[in-house]
Formats: structure tokens, C-alpha cells, sequence
């Protein structure tokens, strides 16, 4: 295929359709990367898997649908001019009689060759794409598919020896009896060897079923923020949740809040298998996560050095470099006013400098959208590596940087995410950035002139003499919002004098 650049100088998207039970999917990314952008996405429902408990086949029907996506999906990424386009078939090629049939079919009307992912190879994957969002993940992974569950233990990031049972939603659709559906699952999930790393740690949930019990409880508790990656329930909640929709009949669901009517038919089997899983796993809470096989698919391709970098680093110095009006300088306005936050910890600082790298993204808004533009662009964006409470201050402070405010109707509950002592260390950094970004004029080099440092009562404005005509009274204004933040006093030294 023939390569092109999304923007000059950056690589060619790359593509990843998913063959799954369920499922064809379609991702085109904006070139590998440790947090590559989604440029399209798209799926259709094949249904390859129906009725392969019954029959050992593919379903003929699925089969036709899904030869035709892929002639699609293969001509719309030659068309997007993508590097480089990877198929994979999971659970319902593998497992079929016909499955090698359709995959040879598939490669060639196609003229892509299409991988046939083992169990093994298939759990795996998923894993490293959850890593990949989360690296720090610790606990036990499982990916609901249309034909199967992968389980993987985690331990900080490091995936285990993983198991597929056949346990999706359409191989136990056939079982109509509650009682035996249920002894079926808990007969699978109970021989699973690293089951014991869940116990007392986080299950972290992939799948679009999954999913989907994730949006029904956001919408059910009028959760603030609608971001299903990193969406956090303590096993209690979980438990009651999966419990309700697995005894609910369609019609019931059908008319639930947060529902998708293409997830009805799977919801309560998916709702079973998540309340058995829970009953035999033992974790403390369940963490759904937005990163699976399609992304650990990206991630293993990465070098480690890449793959090694902080995925939300990463991202923000991306965005930084396409959106900042000089490029990205966030190092050095990290540099800046990291004096002022002497005693936090190493988490509470990588947030931080988070902020400093996006906050220059807003110079195209007019000034009176700014900090409303940046705290939809954060809430609503796709970052990996930070939970939802570092996503609402992520937004606050930006919001703080470019409108000098905490208080603000905008926020709507987004606020209540935070308790006290962040929403002051919001207003802190998002102050202290502001006076920074309106000394330097948002370009690198400037800040090397001037310093921030606490006083016993002040708050101390170094500037070198060579920056003398930068203060200002705006200059004086930011400082003095700053300072009353800080509970101290503004003061102003030039080439060591006070001023």
C-alpha cells in the first residue's frame, strides 16, 4: 500500500480489523505510537459466531456479511493510504469446522493476509492492551468477547499465563436454564491457575457487553463523566448491577436507561458471567477498561523504549506539538512552578506536569470559550494512565489557567470529583501556569529569566534585569491572584531589587 502522512512529518495511520465472534471491526490509528489516536472506527455485526455450540460451523449468514465487511474495511485502509493493515480472527474462526475455510476465503478476496489469533496469543493481546492504558495494572484481566472469556493475571503490569474459556454470550446463548448456565460458568472460571491474583485487587473488564453494563450504571446513578476507560466500582456495586441485569428479560432491559438495543440479547448473559466471575475472583472493586485486544495489538508492536514511556505524557506532548502556538516547551514551565508544590508526592507531580504540557491548546478559541473549549477537550478525550478524578482536575486546572477561576457554572458536577485540597491545588497550578504563559507569551526560553519562590510571607517574582520590560501591570494582576491563592503577599524583585 502506499504510504502517507497524516501531517508532514508524521508516520502513516496504521489499521487493525478485529474478526470477531460477534463483531468486525475496523480501527485506523494515527501511526504507531505509545498512545496512538483512533482516525476511524467502525464495526459491524457479523454474528460469526450463532449457533456455533450447536452446529461446530460458522454461521453461514454471519459468513457472507462478514467477507463482504472485509472487502470494505480493506479498500476504505488502502484508500486512508494506511502503512499497514493487520487482520485477526479470535474465538469463531478458531473453533470452527469451516473456520480455516473462511479465513483462506477472506485472504483471498481480500489480498491481505489474515492472522488467526491462538487462545493464548488472543488473552495475552488483550492484556497488553489494557497495560497500555493502564500500566500499573494489578490484579487479574478479563475480556468478554461474542465466543469467549480470556482471563490474564496482572501483576504492576506484567501480564501472566492467561486461559479462554467458552464462555462469550453467544456460546452460552443456547442454554436456557438459569441454574446451568450458571454452573457452567462457575465450572470454567473455578479451574483458571492465577484466578487467586484478583482476590482482594482490581478486575479489570474488557468487551463491548462489559461496556455496556458500565454505561447502564453511569446512567443509572447520574455519573458526571461518561468516559468508560478507567469507569471504577467497588465490587459492591458491581455485584448488584450484574445481579439485576442478569435476572432481567429484553423487554425489561430494553427500556433501561444507558441501554443499546444491539446489546440486549448479551447483556444478561454478559451480567452473569460478570457476577460469577466476581463471586470466584474475590477482587476489591472492578475497573473497566476502553484498551483491549485491538490496542495490545499496537502496543507489542511499539519498541520497548516507547512502550516504556508514560501513556499520558505521551499523549499530551503529542497534543502539545500539533496544538501549542510555539510548540511544546511544558519542561520548562513545569520547571517554573514546581518550587511552589515542594511537598507533594510523585503522583500528584506527574499530574502537574500533565497540565503544563496542555496548556497552551486553546489559542485558536476566542477568549471568552477558552476554558469552557479545554475542559471539554479533557473530559471528553481520549488520555490513557489517569482515572477519572486526575481527568477532572486535569480539566479544572486547564479551565483555572484561562479563565482564573475554580467557580464556574461549567463544571456542573465534574467539581464534586474533587475534594477539597484538589480543587485548591487546581486553583494553585492553574494560577500559577496562567502568570507564566502570560509572561513568556507562550514561547520557550523566556521563563529562563525569572523565577518563582516562597517567602516567609511573600510570594517572590524573581525577574533578571535583561527581562525588565516584561512586567506589566497584567503581570502584577496574575502574581496577585496567585499569591492570594497561596496565602501570601505579592512581591516583585528586579535584578534583585524590589520593585
Amino acid at each position: 500500500m502506499a504510504v502517507q502522512a497524516v501531517w508532514p512529518g508524521d508516520p502513516a495511520p496504521v489499521a487493525v480489523i478485529d474478526v470477531g465472534s460477534n463483531s468486525v471491526r475496523l480501527v485506523v490509528f494515527a501511526g504507531p505510537a505509545r498512545t496512538p489516536t483512533p482516525m476511524f472506527n467502525e464495526k459491524v455485526l457479523c454474528a460469526l459466531g450463532k449457533g456455533l455450540s450447536e452446529t461446530g460451523k460458522l454461521n453461514e449468514e454471519g459468513v457472507t456479511l462478514a467477507l463482504s465487511t472485509l472487502k470494505r474495511f480493506v479498500a476504505l485502509a488502502r484508500r486512508m493510504r494506511v502503512a499497514d493493515v493487520q487482520i485477526v480472527a479470535t474465538a469463531a474462526a478458531r473453533d470452527a469446522s469451516n473456520g480455516a475455510g473462511f479465513i483462506a476465503e477472506a485472504e483471498k478476496q481480500c489480498g491481505v493476509p489474515l492472522r488467526l489469533l491462538s487462545g493464548a496469543e488472543e488473552a495475552n493481546m488483550s492484556a497488553l492492551g489494557v497495560v497500555s492504558g493502564i500500566p500499573a495494572a494489578d490484579g487479574l484481566m478479563g475480556d468478554l468477547g461474542g465466543g469467549s472469556l480470556e482471563l490474564v493475571p496482572l501483576d504492576k503490569g506484567v501480564p501472566g499465563e492467561g486461559a479462554t474459556l467458552p464462555l462469550g454470550p453467544l456460546r452460552l446463548a443456547g442454554i436456557k436454564d438459569f441454574d446451568t448456565m450458571r454452573d457452567r460458568i462457575d465450572s470454567y472460571i473455578t479451574g483458571v491457575k492465577g484466578l487467586a491474583r484478583a482476590r482482594g485487587r482490581t478486575l479489570y473488564v474488557v468487551g463491548g457487553a462489559w461496556r455496556g453494563i458500565a454505561r447502564i450504571h453511569m446512567a443509572q446513578t447520574n455519573y458526571p463523566l461518561r468516559i468508560i476507560h478507567h469507569y471504577r466500582l467497588a465490587v459492591a456495586e458491581a455485584e448488584q448491577i450484574s445481579r439485576l441485569l442478569s435476572r432481567q428479560s429484553k423487554d425489561s432491559l430494553a427500556r433501561l436507561a444507558g441501554v443499546s438495543r444491539r446489546r440486549v440479547d448479551a447483556l444478561p448473559v454478559a451480567a452473569l458471567v460478570l457476577r460469577r466471575l466476581i463471586r470466584c475472583a474475590q477482587p476489591r472493586e472492578v475497573v473497566f477498561s476502553a484498551h483491549g485486544l485491538r490496542e495490545g495489538l499496537m502496543y507489542a508492536a511499539l519498541p520497548e523504549r516507547i512502550r516504556r514511556e508514560d501513556p499520558l505524557h505521551a499523549a499530551c506532548r503529542d497534543i502539545a506539538a500539533r496544538e501549542g502556538r510555539f510548540g511544546e516547551h511544558g519542561a520548562e514551565l513545569d520547571a517554573f512552578i514546581a518550587p511552589l508544590f515542594g511537598d507533594e508526592k510523585p503522583a500528584a507531580a506527574r499530574i502537574r506536569m500533565a497540565v503544563g504540557l496542555l496548556s497552551d491548546i486553546a489559542w485558536r478559541m476566542h477568549p471568552d470559550h477558552r476554558g469552557e473549549y479545554v475542559l471539554n477537550r479533557i473530559l471528553n478525550g481520549p488520555f490513557g494512565g489517569v482515572d477519572h478524578a486526575e481527568r477532572a482536575f486535569l480539566a479544572v486546572a486547564l479551565f483555572v489557567r484561562y479563565t482564573g477561576t475554580v467557580e464556574a457554572p461549567e463544571f456542573g458536577q465534574i467539581i464534586n470529583m474533587l475534594d477539597e485540597d484538589a480543587r485548591r491545588r487546581a486553583l494553585e497550578i492553574g494560577l500559577a501556569l496562567r502568570l507564566a504563559q502570560t509572561f513568556s507569551g507562550g514561547t520557550a526560553g523566556v521563563l529562563e529569566n525569572v523565577r518563582l519562590r516562597h517567602g516567609p510571607v511573600n510570594l517572590v517574582f524573581d525577574v533578571a534585569e535583561e527581562a525588565a520590560m516584561l512586567v506589566a501591570d497584567v503581570i502584577e494582576r496574575r502574581l496577585e491572584a496567585l499569591a492570594k491563592a497561596l496565602g501570601r503577599n505579592p512581591e516583585i524583585r528586579v535584578g534583585g531589587r524590589k520593585r
